[in-house]
């Protein structure tokens, strides 16, 4: 099937069609009017991206210093503009090639300045749903103003990007796009020798591999330093190495590196395939093998992980020259974060608990008693708007515990959080051992379930019946339905548990269910509604 072509609308202060000239080939691109922001902020467009590229005097006069108030201007505009609009907003952040002093103190105050401008817009992210920076002052660092603007065009004709500029915020803007598109990678699998750090552990002993601050072990410290942000990040590291165990662990206790063997959600160093390894790691954690990414130096392993599980993604570690790793790593727009969450934050530990709570399960006698000894507490939201971000994680990448598999912007979950017509439940688990943040999303539009998913780390629990007990108990439920994917079988006959009759069945096994009747259940499971 034909893929549909993206629109991209342009808005600006600015001349901007030699940049979409540069993005035509992939992009139906329009133009707005010049100097008609205010307008077309409150107008409805039809465009899957709005590109807002601002220059530096809508917020300045010559001088970052000299800031009128258009930022706060500026954020009310875009939130008119979501109330009418699900286009992603793609914001440019501002450079200005024109700040010089003939003294140095001032020349910094106002980069700083500047600096401030950006950070403020950066912020728009947290207010402001499905919107990406373009970050036009990254790349006017790195390639200089002299490649990427022409003064004179700039106040000549309101054309200031070079044939050159105009390729690079071109290709900045596809990185955006890229970015807002991305499935983002949960599992980072990670070799140890020669991609951790420098050298065989085996054979060049724990004083003689490399990570250090002399070069190359600088580079292995630094690639072992990102990894620990991507951790933080939400992206839970999990290390696969062919050595022994005790050489291994001996290297973590001894010398002083970034990352500890804790770090690591699940380790497995053995001599197996790295294929069945990782396979088992995935089995563990309950996640599918395309949500990994695998990382190691040697390319005969990466082809028999990439032979044994097409659908994992590879990065094949330069052990020459790391620097060159962190570079692949970073170009990765699965890898970027648009806006981390608390919940991803704390994903390393929500799985650790995960562990522990197995564990309590193979001691419990039953089921039922393993339920009861959790003291699980379900509170759930309805249309709870601080919660946007994390509702919208959920529904694009959840896949497995997922009725329906519907995916929603940001910006659309929101126009139903606002609307009479929906109601976009929330729910947040917890237990004995420790709070496991948002995991559960109902969205029911007039009196039928359009999305019922939950996160696999708590299924098994019987929390899916109390949550249809909490959905039927604040709306009027009369329909619902089950469309099948590759992976969400496991809910195929869920529908018929919880009380709903199939009334129209598919010849692609979709089914439309009529609500018949549903006894509560699992009344030791306490429910709890929260404020907004």
């Amino acid at each position: 099937r034909e893929q549909k072509v993206k629109k991209i609308h342009f808005l600006s202060n600015m001349i901007l069609q030699p940049i979409g000239r540069e993005l035509r080939r992939d992009f139906e691109c329009s133009y707005a009017d010049l100097d008609t922001v205010v307008a077309t902020l409150n107008s409805k467009i039809d465009c899957d991206y709005l590109l807002l590229l601002l220059d530096g005097r809508f917020f300045y006069d010559f001088k970052p210093s000299n800031r009128v108030q258009n930022v706060a201007f500026l954020k009310e505009l875009l939130k008119e503009f979501r109330k009418h609009n699900s286009a992603t907003i793609l914001l440019g952040n501002i450079d200005e090639p024109e700040i010089y002093s003939i003294d140095s103190k001032s020349l910094r105050l106002e980069q700083k300045a500047l600096l401030d401008l950006n950070i403020e817009l950066e912020e728009f992210k947290r207010e402001i749903s499905d919107l990406e920076i373009v970050d036009i002052f990254s790349i006017a660092l790195k390639y200089g103003h002299k490649t990427i603007y022409n003064r004179k065009n700039r106040y000549l004709f309101q054309s200031p990007f070079t044939k050159k500029g105009s390729q690079i915020v071109a290709k900045e803007i596809k990185d955006a796009i890229k970015r807002c598109e991305a499935k983002r990678k949960k599992v980072i699998v990670v070799d140890g020798d020669n991609t951790l750090w420098g050298g065989i552990v085996g054979e060049d002993g724990i004083d003689g591999v490399l990570c250090d601050e002399n070069y190359p072990g600088i580079g292995y410290k630094r690639f072992q330093q990102l990894l620990l942000e991507i951790k933080q990040s939400g992206i839970v590291l999990a290390l696969v190495s062919k050595n022994n165990y005790e050489d291994i662990k001996e290297l973590f206790e001894n010398r002083s590196m970034p990352l500890k063997l804790d770090d690591f959600i699940s380790t497995r160093v053995n001599w197996l395939p790295k294929s069945q390894n990782i396979k088992d790691i995935a089995d563990e954690l309950n996640l599918g093998l395309d949500s990994f990414l695998f990382i190691d130096d040697n390319p005969f392993e990466i082809d028999e992980v990439k032979s044994a599980i097409p659908q994992i993604s590879t990065l094949q570690a330069d052990k020459d020259n790391p620097f060159n790793t962190i570079d692949e790593l970073l170009s990765r727009a699965d890898i970027q974060a648009i806006l981390i969450t608390n919940e991803d934050r704390e994903k390393s530990k929500q799985y650790i608990l995960e562990k522990k709570r197995a564990e309590v399960f193979k001691e419990s006698a039953s089921i039922e008693d393993f339920i009861k000894g959790l003291n699980i507490k379900i509170r759930y939201w309805i249309d709870n708007l601080s919660q946007l971000k994390r509702v919208t994680q959920l529904i694009n990448k959840t896949n497995q515990f997922n009725l329906t598999t519907r995916r929603y912007k940001e910006s659309e979950v929101e126009q139903m959080m606002r609307s009479s017509e929906y109601k976009v439940f929330s729910f947040r688990v917890e237990d004995r051992f420790g709070d496991m943040g948002i995991v559960g999303v109902v969205i029911v539009k007039d009196t039928h379930i359009d999305t019922f998913l939950l996160s696999c780390r708590v299924l098994g629990r019987g929390i899916e019946d109390r949550i249809m007990d909490i959905v039927l108990s604040e709306a009027d439920i009369a329909s619902s339905e089950y469309i099948p994917s590759s992976k969400n079988s496991q809910v195929e006959t869920l529908y018929e548990r919880l009380g709903f009759e199939v009334k129209e069945q598919k010849s692609d096994g979709s089914k439309i269910y009529k609500f018949i009747s549903k006894e509560p259940k699992q009344e030791y499971i306490e429910i709890i509604k929260g404020e907004l």
